[in-house]
């Protein structure tokens, strides 16, 4: 009841405020009180016997034209007649929204509202002179009488201006005012000269520079400001150019940006400060790229300055010339500190990010590497869309993006640099950096708000950190693989057909066609010089070797491409020495089966070859001895002409031919094969180890009784290792074949098999050694000159000899990675020179850098072997966390 009492009420009183709206007779009569005379004081009206004030919303000087005709108060030239606060009435605030022609006789006849709520309260009482006295204009506290604070007269009675939102504009119109020279609009500024003093008389000044005078311009009512004098505007009239520099930084194109304003150097404030004022000052100071080629700019902080901060709230539109084109607050009025002092990089290298402290490499706390220094990023603002986008980042979302699934979690606190805060993303861009954001740096939370990640992508198989570009199809284009947030080219040097069948297959687009060679796809200004060792077969390229160590530079326009056939594998050759040869199997209801046959020839061996893109067929056969797996068919008969093995004549699952001694599984050599059937086994690297060939299905050792140089220089030139370094004999200890005896090499074959040998297929028991090798590209690693094993000047093995490694950029990171590969625990240090003793020569690797997916030291970035600027002192000495652990 009381609601509905209470509605009735409301709607009753809204009813009588509209009928008031214009009702010539609710306003009974008008008044000016406060002033000195009764032409000038605050407007009272008189409405149902009541006197109460009239709010200054809307208020124009077309009202106060109206009030002064309505009273008979003579009126001079119009810029007498004025709006002006005389202080806060009492009683009841009767009208606002008053709205006047300027031709109306009285008060009455313009629109208005009467008003009995608290929209209005009487510290917005209108006030009116009609007649007065014109106002006069001057600047104190400057060196002469074009530059200082702006102060203006008014009711007899000095005071000064508020410089919010005071622009050169409004500066321009004073030095025109004052007679003082303008002629180069950009040498006018609004400055700070300090706090005034008394009252405030103008507030929310905006000109359009061609006003006669200040008060022309757009204002708010006289003395009704609510500014601080802090907040008093300045001008300096025909200023001297400022002059910009950066200082902090490495080069004088990135540093801490300070500016000289009145002979002074003072710093600029980073409150909104992004990339765009960035971007000016840079092409202001002449450190933007020469070539139009496109720059990093960053803002960024350098630290606190000193003295003077001169600017803040600069916002640019990106495309002015230098940076006091921007809009900015007065000079030298500041509402920040100095920890909030902008910096800029100009031509800045890309941030990387990476996830730690998680389960996988795709779930963490979320790092920033920037100026080389690894930070945390502050979770405040932080949600799904920012996850989104650096999941997007790593390459831990699927290649489809609308299939990316990131959320937020705590992985406890970081410590260091808080690099990113209040970072703000529509979820759409390519990495962090193109979010909003604060400037690089400037850190305003504390390590507990340390965000986290975890990426999932459970909808679809495809790899997240390899992906085809510049392609005319999804399935083709330049190969390019994402480190810590950073999408590289793979260097084509060092990319073949058995790789790219891997990555065909990894990225579900079927088989290999071919690789283009010198950036067929294009370019790219950043190539990864990791070299893939694959057979072929492997589902996923992690499954291969991978090396990088010690590989020359790689130029930008040589980068790997790929085109596959973009359609599923639907059969496959395996257990072979690359994909283009093996025994067979197909792949039906998702399951892959063998392939059985008494009677396989060269038809059927053709038209696998031609299905899986493999050239012509050279050979076919079957195995010996039987295996065990689901077998999908019993019989093939081909013409040899079909082009997909499913249009051949095919027998499924039939029990009567399977039983048949005759039937065995089958296989292929395909000319694409290029006979390469080598590899060392039982080493951490892919050039040492036990030598095995492959023939027709299998995998076997050769005997090392008669091994020498010449044999192992042919294997290290056909496996790319470089040339020989050391042969050797191994006691067999593994079963298997011993597959070929009496090898005898010249030394000068490109490959093994273009040496004499005397047999194939000697049991292994039988013998007593097989043949083991080591390559000048084999690298083994070791710490000498500590108490044990776990510490020491590191040295590796390259080229036949032990040298030294240099420490030059060496991180902790790098030296975690050796010493988990030497077993001495999950960490270490670098220790001072000479910890164990100095260097000597050869210096094989200078400019380790081992990243966050590198396992081994092979797998991480250096200099090429030889190449190095160190000496004996700068050695890599290391104290590992903990001894050699049994494995």
């Amino acid at each position: 009841m009381d609601q509905s009492r209470g509605l009735i009420t409301g709607t009753l009183v809204l009813l009588l405020r509209a009928a008031l709206c214009y009702n010539t007779d609710v306003l009974q009569d008008l008044r000016l009180a406060g002033g000195d005379g009764r032409c000038e004081g605050r407007v009272e009206v008189n409405i149902q016997g009541e006197w109460g004030t009239v709010c200054d919303d809307a208020w124009s000087d077309k009202n106060t034209e109206v009030v002064c005709r309505q009273l008979g108060c003579p009126q001079a030239p119009t810029h007498s007649v004025k709006a002006s606060s005389f202080g806060a009435g009492i009683g009841k605030v009767w009208l606002t929204d008053v709205t006047c022609s300027g031709e109306e006789t009285s008060l009455k006849e313009c629109k208005y509202s009467i008003e009995e709520g608290d929209i209005c309260d009487h510290r917005n009482d209108v006030g009116v002179i009609c007649s007065g006295e014109a106002e006069m204009l001057r600047l104190v506290g400057g060196g002469s009488e074009c530059e200082g604070r702006v102060e203006v007269k008014h009711r007899g009675e000095w005071g000064t201006v508020c410089g919010v939102n005071w622009r050169r504009q409004e500066a321009a119109v004073v030095c025109k005012q004052l007679g003082c020279n303008f002629t180069n609009i950009i040498q006018v500024r609004a400055a700070s000269f300090g706090a005034g003093s008394g009252r405030i008389w103008l507030s929310h000044v905006k000109c359009a520079w061609d006003e006669p005078d200040l008060w022309a311009c757009q204002h708010r009512m006289w003395g009704s400001g609510r500014c601080k004098h802090q907040d008093d505007a300045g001008v300096i009239c025909s200023a001297a150019p400022v002059e910009p520099r950066l200082v902090g930084g490495d080069t004088e194109c990135e540093g801490r940006l300070e500016v000289k304003h009145q002979g002074e150097w003072g710093t600029v404030c980073g409150e909104s400060w992004q990339e765009k004022e960035a971007a000016v000052v840079c092409r202001h100071l002449g450190c933007s790229s020469s070539h139009g080629e496109a720059v990093l700019v960053q803002a960024t902080s350098f630290g606190p300055g000193s003295g003077k901060i001169w600017l803040s709230d600069v916002t640019c539109a990106g495309q002015e010339s230098d940076l006091w084109q921007c809009k900015h607050q007065m000079w030298g009025n500041p509402f920040c500190q100095h920890k909030q002092d902008v910096g800029v990089i100009c031509a800045g290298e890309p941030e990387e990010i990476k996830l730690v402290d998680g389960q996988t490499e795709c779930e963490g706390r979320l790092m920033v590497k920037h100026r080389g220094e690894w930070g945390s990023v502050c979770g405040y603002y932080w949600g799904v869309p920012e996850a989104t986008v650096a999941c997007r980042q790593l390459g831990c979302g699927s290649l489809q993006e609308d299939g990316v699934k990131a959320k937020t979690a705590n992985f406890g606190a970081g410590s260091g640099k808080t690099w990113l805060s209040h970072v703000k993303c529509t979820g759409r861009e390519s990495s962090l950096a193109k979010c909003h954001h604060r400037m690089w740096g400037v850190e305003g939370c504390r390590h507990k708000d340390d965000v986290g990640v975890v990426c999932e992508d459970k909808n679809t198989g495809l790899s997240s950190q390899f992906r085809l570009v510049n392609g005319s199809q999804r399935c083709s284009g330049r190969v390019e693989r994402i480190y810590a947030g950073k999408w590289g080219a793979m260097c084509g040097e060092h990319w073949d057909l058995r790789a790219a069948n891997v990555l065909c297959r990894q990225l579900h687009c079927g088989t290999a066609v071919s690789v283009p060679r010198g950036g067929y796809f294009g370019e790219n200004h950043l190539v990864w010089k990791d070299e893939f060792h694959c057979k072929g077969t492997e589902s996923d390229l992690k499954q291969c070797t991978k090396a990088t160590l010690g590989n020359h530079n790689c130029p930008n326009w040589v980068t790997a491409g790929i085109i596959c056939t973009g359609t599923a594998e639907t059969l496959r050759l395996v257990d072979g020495p690359g994909h283009c040869e093996g025994r067979l199997e197909v792949l039906q209801k998702n399951i892959w089966g063998r392939v059985l046959d008494h009677q396989w020839d060269m038809k059927e061996a053709e038209v696998v070859c031609r299905q899986l893109h493999c050239r012509e067929a050279i050979g076919s056969f079957r195995l010996k001895e039987p295996i065990s797996g689901t077998v999908a068919w019993n019989s093939v008969t081909c013409q040899g002409s079909e082009k997909h093995i499913e249009d051949c004549s095919v027998t499924i699952n039939s029990s009567s031919v399977a039983s048949s001694n005759l039937v065995t599984d089958v296989g292929v050599i395909c000319s694409a094969a290029e006979e390469r059937s080598v590899h060392l086994v039982d080493s951490f690297h892919r050039c040492a180890g036990l030598v095995e060939v492959y023939r027709r299905g299998e995998w076997g050792m050769i005997r090392g009784d008669a091994w020498d140089l010449e044999d192992g220089d042919v294997i290290c030139r056909e496996l790319h290792c470089g040339c020989i370094s050391k042969v050797e004999g191994q006691s067999i200890s593994r079963t298997g074949k011993l597959w070929l005896t009496g090898l005898n090499c010249a030394g000068n074959e490109t490959t093994l098999w273009q040496c004499p040998y005397s047999s194939w297929g000697t049991s292994a028991s039988e013998e007593k050694e097989a043949a083991r090798v080591a390559c000048s590209d084999f690298t083994d690693l070791r710490l000498v000159g500590g108490v044990n094993e776990c510490e020491g000047r590191l040295e590796v093995y390259y080229n036949g000899s032990w040298g030294s490694v240099c420490s030059n950029l060496m991180s902790s990171h790098s030296v975690s990675v050796i010493c988990k590969q030497l077993n001495c625990g999950t960490s270490g240090q670098l220790e001072t020179s000479f910890t164990y003793g100095s260097g000597a020569a050869p210096y094989w690797l200078d400019l380790i850098d081992c990243r966050s997916q590198d396992n081994t030291l092979s797998e991480c970035l250096s200099a090429p072997w030889g190449e190095n600027n160190c000496s004996a002192s700068e050695v890599a000495q290391i104290t590992c966390q903990n001894p050699k652990e049994s494995t």
